[in-house]
């Protein structure tokens, strides 16, 4: 079973649900797989929780001490196991927001939470609808009952506009998640390399501000030759020590292909276009 398959049975299997609205709810979930939901308290804070059958029946265990949007993808990613009839590897370690050595069933099971979680056809056209910016994020993630992680990853991948989210954990990449546009594009970010000394993820805990500034591309992607004016927007998580960065490329600014930005320089540079008789005046619009 490969992410593509995963990816089609989850949307084969929120689509079975008739009028679904946001947040999705998770007993009717459960209830459809025929499984139980128990909470408790007593397990570890590195435990999201665990699924398990006993006399024929699945029951989901959920560390009810975590927060709502937490417990939530961790019901999810259970489902995803007892659906997909995929082998729990976590072994008792079971946490969504770990990105290092992760087993391949456990990864496909956070797809297929993400699906159900974040379903596309009520996110995408909310996506299509908001501004590029992590309000965005937090705005949707809130109204999903999602983590900022699990929305900022759907949040860049439904999206039309070239753009990617990354976390990185201690100064380092851990996971990234790019627009099909982005990928069309052949923008790489690589995992489990230091960000951007430049970036504003590199500023980690000291990181204080909000907003969105100008970051080199070819620092965040993996031999860019195609220009374009590059934004970046970052929020701290002191309690995974984890940043998370939306990277974008604004509409009117759009990166070229390597020849076409050639070409582009070439045909803007007055000493290698065609004489004319005429002589170029400077330009002194400038673009932020």
């Amino acid at each position: 079973m490969d992410e593509s398959s995963v990816i089609m049975k989850a949307r084969t299997f929120v689509r079975s649900f008739d009028g679904l609205t946001w947040p999705v709810p998770m007993n009717l979930y459960v209830q459809t797989i025929g499984a139980t939901l128990l909470y408790e308290t007593d397990l570890p804070d590195h435990e999201s929780g665990y699924s398990l059958p006993i006399k024929e029946k699945w029951h989901i265990v959920v560390n009810k001490r975590h927060l709502e949007e937490r417990q939530r993808f961790t019901i999810c990613h259970e489902i995803g196991h007892i659906h997909l009839d995929l082998p729990n590897e976590h072994a008792g370690t079971s946490d969504p927001q770990r990105y290092t050595k992760r087993p391949m069933s456990e990864v496909l099971c956070d797809v297929f939470a993400s699906e159900i979680l974040l379903p596309s056809h009520l996110f995408k056209p909310l996506v299509n609808e908001a501004e590029i910016a992590f309000r965005s994020v937090v705005t949707l993630g809130n109204d999903f009952k999602a983590s900022l992680t699990a929305t900022g990853s759907r949040f860049t991948a439904l999206n039309p506009t070239p753009c990617a989210f990354v976390l990185s954990e201690n100064g380092i990449v851990r996971y990234a998640s790019r627009s099909l546009s982005l990928k069309e594009m052949g923008a790489w970010v690589q995992i489990g390399y230091r960000v951007p000394p430049s970036s504003l993820a590199a500023q980690g805990e000291k990181l204080s501000q909000e907003g969105s500034c100008p970051v080199d591309p070819t620092e965040w992607f993996e031999d860019w030759d195609r220009g374009g004016t590059l934004y970046e927007e970052a929020r701290y998580l002191a309690e995974w020590n984890r940043t998370l960065s939306l990277l974008w490329f604004e509409e009117e600014y759009l990166p070229l292909r390597g020849k076409e930005a050639a070409e582009a320089d070439e045909e803007s540079d007055p000493y290698c276009q065609e004489l004319d008789g005429t002589l170029p005046w400077p330009d002194r619009t400038k673009k932020r």
